[in-house]
């Protein structure tokens, strides 16, 4: 089990905060990498959808949770204990990226592509920071020694209660990395749907073993209403990319067969005046 924060002599430093900003950076550099724009031009998207990303994220994880804040309002505004909702921050970071890019001039299914490895490297993030903040915990077993060593460890919730639980940060690592692995599988212009379908997916799959706070819609969690919105969602702009990519290449296709039409065209008219 991690320790929820790190000391450096006097500094104080949380470990969930800290594999934020370390994924946040990375996801910087994998985006800046080989860019077509200028650097002032990709810090500005960046750090949109970095704030609005934060916003998002903090405002969806306090409505969610709204019965403990209640209770804890000194609470609201201290998010490096570990209290970030992913559907918001995903929200929050798109419109940020989208409204700064349409105020550069930029283009945003670009940006898009590049900002694509975020999803996977703050999800992995956000999962080892809640290994050691004991948020997103998982639901109670009896004992350790009547389930596989992956499947359960014990650890802390957000109150610090230790108990043999689900291993659900386990399981978020396993999907941050699946995710990666299949976004370096596929072609960028759907990358980004791709990879968010899949954190969907699997997020929605997590939430049957977690048992933090969050309002309930029958049998499900409202974090898992969100992720099956948020799959349909992909999928939905995953054909719309398939759809526009088989449409320009039938529009080459068909310039292509067009030009080859007026070579040939020419060439007979060619002959023709030849054997004239």
């Amino acid at each position: 089990m991690l320790d929820p924060v790190l000391y450096f002599g006097a500094f104080r430093l949380p470990v969930y905060s800290l594999m934020l900003l370390v994924a946040v950076v990375t996801a910087f550099v994998s985006a800046v990498y080989r860019s077509p724009y200028r650097f002032a031009q990709v810090i500005d998207v960046a750090l949109a959808a970095v704030v609005l990303g934060l916003i998002g994220a903090r405002l969806e994880y306090v409505a969610l949770a709204w019965d403990y804040f209640a209770a804890h309002p000194a609470e609201l505004l201290h998010p490096e204990l570990g209290g970030l909702g992913w559907h918001g921050a995903v929200i929050g970071a798109y419109a940020g990226m989208a409204l700064m890019a349409r105020w550069r001039g930029l283009d945003r299914r670009e940006l898009l592509s590049r900002g694509a490895w975020a999803l996977p490297l703050i999800a992995l993030a956000g999962w080892v920071g809640c290994a050691a903040a004991g948020c997103g915990y998982g639901r109670e077993v009896d004992t350790l020694a009547n389930y596989a060593d992956w499947l359960v460890w014990e650890t802390r919730d957000v109150y610090g209660i230790l108990a043999p639980r689900y291993a659900t940060a386990r399981f978020g690592v396993a999907l941050a990395v699946a995710v990666a692995l299949v976004g370096a599988l596929t072609r960028r212009e759907r990358r980004v749907w791709v990879m968010l379908a899949l954190l969907s997916a699997g997020m929605f799959g997590i939430g049957f073993f977690r048992a933090d706070a969050s309002p309930l819609v029958g049998s499900l969690r409202a974090d898992q209403i969100i992720d099956a919105v948020f799959l349909v969602m992909a999928v939905q702009r995953l054909l719309t990319t398939e759809n526009r990519e088989h449409s320009k290449v039938g529009s080459r296709r068909a310039v292509s067969s067009a030009k080859r039409a007026a070579v040939a065209m020419e060439a007979g008219d060619a002959m023709m005046q030849f054997n004239l």
